[in-house]
């Protein structure tokens, strides 16, 4: 006879492509993945794989499974999350961040899902924005927080929060009250993070438009590093604003003032367009409550 497990196997190795990313989903080995496949061809009692195409291309019964399968997985995930806190078993949601959501409103958004959602336990992956879209896309996470620049067409999205972003220079760098061009703002070096992060891809993005060149200086992933080489006189680099605002006001790092201000970066909580379940709106819910509370913007 059929069974849950079978039909859990069988659907998310069709969504998210591999069989082995099925099976780190579901929390168990690649071996036992194929044998719950092989266990479900069997009883459908005809081929749900066409011959020779590695399990890629459906069979017509494998087809009308999968569009079956589709309508079950749905009721399953919301009985799930309807079922009682005295005989839930906790469940682990695997939450992709960047360093900057880590430092903000994380802390909130964690008090507020032991509150409301005692039965979830958050595994977080803190990664660059380009990283957590991968692990995202393979089925190693189970939803992220990124800009939404990195939002692709697999994936649906929740808008969390605007962040404002800015200049910073050592302090006294330029005369007080100086407005610069962004070509004259290439003239110095620019600091950046790795190739993967959302602000060196801002910065590339912004300078390639106007058609200018710019020395890069790839400093550190960490955005306290950077203020750090900002410091010390390596350079100039864009980051959030809110997060270093007493800094600022201080003295400690001149405001850049461009002729064209940088753009505000969205953030968005991401999953897989297929895996959007009760428990996904409610984490949004609560993710947009602790953004809301956060005065870092």
């Amino acid at each position: 006879m059929i069974n849950i497990k079978q039909i859990e196997t069988f659907y998310w190795t069709l969504k998210l492509g591999t069989l082995q990313r099925a099976a780190t989903r579901l929390f168990i080995t690649q071996s036992a993945a194929t044998k719950r496949l092989q266990e479900l061809e069997k009883q459908a009692c005809l081929p749900l794989f066409e011959p020779g195409s590695h399990k890629v291309q459906l069979s017509p019964k494998g087809a009308e499974l999968l569009e079956a399968s589709e309508g079950l997985i749905a009721s399953l995930a919301r009985l799930d999350a309807l079922r009682g806190a005295a005989h839930q078993v906790q469940r682990a949601v695997r939450m992709g961040l960047t360093e900057l959501v880590t430092i903000t409103w994380f802390t909130d958004f964690v008090a507020r899902t032991k509150a409301e959602l005692p039965d979830i336990s958050l595994h977080p992956d803190v990664d660059l924005s380009a990283r957590l879209q991968r692990k995202l896309l393979d089925g190693d996470l189970d939803l992220v927080v990124i800009p939404q620049d990195y939002v692709t067409a697999a994936m649906a999205s929740i808008p969390l929060q605007s962040i404002t972003f800015t200049w910073l220079a050592p302090p006294r760098l330029f005369p007080e009250g100086t407005t610069l061009s962004l070509k004259q703002l290439a003239l110095w070096p620019i600091i950046v993070q790795g190739p993967d992060s959302g602000i060196t891809q801002r910065c590339e993005q912004l300078f390639a438009q106007e058609g200018i060149e710019f020395n890069h200086v790839y400093g550190s992933n960490s955005l306290f590093a950077l203020l750090a080489l900002i410091r010390a006189g390596v350079g100039i680099s864009c980051l959030p604003r809110g997060l270093f605002v007493d800094e600022i006001e201080r003295g400690e790092f001149q405001e850049v003032t461009l002729e064209v201000p940088p753009a505000a970066v969205n953030y968005h909580l991401a999953f897989l367009k297929h895996g959007r379940t009760a428990l996904i709106d409610t984490l949004a819910d609560l993710a947009r409550q602790s953004t809301q509370g956060d005065a870092r913007r």
